[in-house]
């Protein structure tokens, strides 16, 4: 009898936390209906611009770039990483350098601007001004808008299409819409010298 009092004791104990569990969430036990439909619909991705998937896929380039090299030092072929994108573009070598040599100028500058306001996080640093950091952003926009008028203008109709066909579905395949750009910028100072 000492026995079964015992396990009376036990099951009690597991059961009361288990019920209490139950009766604050309701939920337990039940299957998962799907959510109603409300009067405020999930919001939507806000659009990604065109020169900004120039950005994501043209660092996206120069890292595979610097990891290919990496592989290459090690004595490793590294060669289908530094591809993959022209590969998958079907890019001849001359089409596409102009693309790795937008990649480098533009990972270049961006690392300058990132710097630059790590560097004001310094410790003992005082912080950009918000005016300062607008200007930085500004400076981005432009890097960015740069290289996106210097592959437009040296880029065959056909290759730019596929480009930001590709861009597109590569980033931003279901989620986002992509934004026109407006571009009036000058090619990057390296390349009108």
């Amino acid at each position: 009898m000492v026995t079964h009092s015992r396990y009376t004791f036990l099951s009690a104990l597991l059961i009361v936390p288990l019920l209490t569990c139950a009766l604050l969430n309701p939920a337990i036990g039940q299957s998962i209906q799907p959510q109603q439909q409300t009067n405020n619909p999930a919001p939507q991705p806000k659009p990604v611009s065109l020169p900004h998937l120039y950005l994501f896929f043209l660092i996206h380039q120069n890292q595979l770039d610097a990891r290919a090299a990496s592989e290459e030092a090690k004595g490793q072929d590294g060669s289908w990483m530094r591809n993959h994108l022209q590969t998958s573009l079907g890019f001849s070598d001359a089409d596409y350098s102009s693309v790795r040599a937008s990649s480098v100028r533009l990972a270049a500058e961006m690392k300058d601007l990132d710097a630059q306001v790590a560097a004001s996080r310094a410790p003992g640093r005082s912080p950009l001004s918000s005016a300062e950091l607008k200007d930085l952003a500004a400076q981005r926009e432009a890097a960015i808008n740069n290289e996106v008028a210097y592959l437009t203008d040296i880029l065959s109709p056909e290759n730019k299409a596929k480009l930001e066909a590709f861009m597109t579905q590569f980033f931003a395949p279901k989620t986002v819409a992509v934004k026109p750009a407006t571009i009036g910028l000058l090619a990057p100072e390296a390349v009108q010298k």
